[in-house]
């Protein structure tokens, strides 16, 4: 796909609709004027850098005269930024590639958003963990203050069934962003959780609760995270782990450390291997 239109009178309106989705800009130049030929020049190669990021919309002033009329050119190079179909900055002059790099900001897209959108085409495509590490990063660069990526962060852990993960993230929303979304996911976490309520836990913590020996935790562990409830599962480790590392033979820390290597870079995973360079060091 070419992001770079030479614009006519045929193409003009269909161009600027299309700043709704990609913001554009619009520079006028005319060959025979030697300073706006190579800001037109420096146009084209950041467009052709930034990738689709924004559009480059080139009108000749020596052919497009009727154009020229509609924007009342005055001067070349004359550049318009568009975003949204509006018109939000613009310039009667070349620019260095910094100083256009920072008109550039106006219009382009935030880090975040970049990659909040690249983790909407793995989400189409049911590919969490992918996902995950996108959303992570785009909600980190937000300052936490997005919580549309938030929710969607929550909800890709949800998909996974991991509820503990999915609870953190929610908890961190702000009261006033807790709408009618964030009530539901609050609800479908509850019934994961019940749904991972077996009779096999409830039994083994009912023997737990009777006898708390390692052999006993070993199993609840495992069963809790096979459920997905890893949090669970390793502050049961850890407790028995803060007492005594090498508890079972090092069995303890090692299923504790199989359970945190299963979960790669789940934030219920980062807590509890902290908490073991706590105990180590």
């Amino acid at each position: 796909m070419s992001y770079i239109i030479e614009i006519n009178q045929h193409n003009l309106t269909e161009t600027l609709q299309r700043s709704q989705q990609t913001p554009l800009v619009l520079v006028f130049y005319a060959p025979s004027h030697e300073t706006s030929q190579n800001f037109t020049a420096l146009l084209t190669r950041l467009t052709e850098q930034y990738q689709g990021q924004f559009l480059l919309g080139k009108i000749n002033c020596e052919i497009e005269q009727d154009i020229v009329a509609q924007f009342r050119i005055q001067a070349l190079p004359t550049t318009y930024l568009f975003k949204e179909a509006q018109a939000v900055d613009a310039f009667q002059t070349a620019l260095s590639e910094e100083e256009l790099k920072q008109h550039l900001a106006l219009i382009l897209p935030k880090e975040e958003e970049i990659k909040f959108n690249l983790a909407l085409d793995y989400l189409q495509a049911e590919n969490f963990d992918a996902a995950l590490p996108l959303l992570k990063d785009a909600w980190e660069l937000s300052d936490r203050k997005n919580s549309d990526i938030a929710l969607l962060y929550a909800e890709t852990y949800i998909a996974m069934k991991k509820t503990e993960a999915a609870s953190e993230i929610l908890n961190k929303i702000p009261l006033q962003d807790r709408d009618s979304r964030w009530q539901g996911l609050q609800a479908q976490i509850e019934l994961l959780i019940k749904a991972a309520d077996t009779p096999e836990i409830q039994q083994l913590q009912a023997d737990y609760a009777q006898n708390p020996s390692p052999e006993i935790a070993l199993k609840l562990a495992l069963q809790l995270h096979q459920a997905n409830r890893n949090e669970e599962a390793l502050e049961l480790l850890f407790s028995l782990l803060k007492q005594d590392l090498s508890v079972q033979n090092g069995e303890v820390k090692q299923q504790f450390l199989s359970i945190i290597s299963a979960l790669g870079s789940d934030p219920v995973a980062n807590k509890y291997r902290r908490l073991l360079y706590s105990l180590l060091y």
